[in-house]
């Protein structure tokens, strides 16, 4: 599971929920220029789209 380098943060939150992780290395090409965290994403979204991201990520 990786984002690339030029994903948006909605598919990068996209790709949280589905996988249920709260980190995403970030990839260019084949090269890991970083992480992106829950904490990352939440920072550039909306308030409403955090709470959706924080319940789908959440331990049941």
């Amino acid at each position: 599971m990786t984002v690339g380098a030029d994903d948006s943060v909605d598919e990068a939150m996209a790709t949280m929920v589905e996988k249920r992780v709260k980190r995403l290395p970030v990839i260019d090409g084949s090269t890991l220029v970083g992480m992106v965290t829950t904490g990352d994403v939440a920072r550039a979204l909306p308030d409403p789209d955090v709470g959706d991201l924080i319940e789908a990520l959440s331990v049941e």
